[in-house]
């Protein structure tokens, strides 16, 4: 059984890893016909992301009406369409790819000025609009360097490793060998990227409010920020779909991220978070569980 499961995880790499290199070669507006059709299924039938994006939404905008509700769920696929059609460039292409994607950059200066005093840079990316483009923004232009999660598929995972490094980046492991070399970097200046926005594995969270819910919130960017004295910026590569690019979008912390209690941290940056997604909803990545572990084993999914 094991070997079969090897064998058939294996195949799926495989034909994972080539279908992204298909897209890639494949016309853009031929990709995103496929992906909005997918996703139009996706709205119009029970399916599982559909459902959690329902549920979602009922959870953090509860005050929209129903007729609100569906024209944010119908924007909701179409830019999930397009974030669907955009991975494969994200990962595979080349430089002058990336950089046309990239449209106006606000508030550079919050990166560049810290820089300039020698500091270490944090961006916390949310699971807005592109932040594979935002990645490549930050790896072109600064010694950048983040976490990496590797997949179960070890093909898709080479394409994916490869992306985060191709330009200069540096990725390190999720073990505790990863985080010691993660912390030794963060003393020693540069722009480090994390994803603060998912429920973290069990022990690796507390329990904080977002969008006035309970949401099993990660504490290792605080203990990062507390140990190395790194300072903490927001930055977000966000769909500007007039023009078919990214506009980079980047704010200082509104609070004190050198706060000693996690508690008190962890709710301001996640209102801090909350106040972001407010900007840009149709933008967020809805279709994740994001409140799937709850206090005393609450369901909040079906």
């Amino acid at each position: 059984m094991a070997y079969r499961d090897r064998t058939s995880t294996k195949i799926k790499g495989a034909i994972l890893a080539q279908l992204v290199k298909l897209t890639y070669r494949l016309p853009k507006l031929m990709v995103f016909g496929f992906a909005y059709l997918v996703n139009l299924i996706s709205r119009l039938t029970r399916s599982r992301s559909n459902r959690v994006i329902r549920q979602n939404l009922a959870l953090c905008y509860p005050e929209l009406s129903v007729p609100e509700t569906e024209q944010l769920i119908k924007q909701i696929h179409f830019h999930n369409a397009c974030l669907l059609s955009e991975f494969a460039t994200a990962w595979l292409g080349r430089r002058d790819q990336i950089l046309n994607q990239i449209g106006q950059i606000h508030h550079q200066s919050v990166i560049d000025d810290l820089l300039e005093q020698n500091k270490t840079v944090v961006v916390a990316v949310l699971h807005l609009g592109n932040w594979e483009y935002l990645w490549q923004w930050l790896q072109i232009h600064y010694p950048a360097f983040g976490m990496y999660q590797p997949s179960k598929f070890k093909q898709l995972d080479e394409i994916v490793l490869e992306s985060r490094t191709k330009f200069g980046g540096k990725a390190h492991s999720t073990d505790p060998k990863g985080i010691m070399g993660l912390l030794k970097q963060l003393r020693q200046h540069g722009v480090m990227m994390i994803l603060p926005d998912q429920a973290p594995r069990e022990g690796a969270g507390i329990y904080t409010p977002f969008f006035g819910h309970p949401a099993y919130t990660m504490t290792l960017l605080h203990k990062l920020l507390i140990k190395s004295g790194a300072t903490l910026v927001f930055g977000n590569s966000i769909r500007n779909t007039q023009q078919s690019c990214f506009d980079i979008h980047l704010e200082k912390a509104s609070f004190d991220c050198h706060e000693p209690s996690v508690e008190v941290f962890n709710q301001q940056m996640n209102q801090q978070i909350e106040a972001i997604v407010r900007r840009w909803p149709a933008q967020y990545q809805w279709n994740y569980k994001r409140f799937k572990r709850q206090p005393e084993g609450k369901k909040i999914y079906d």
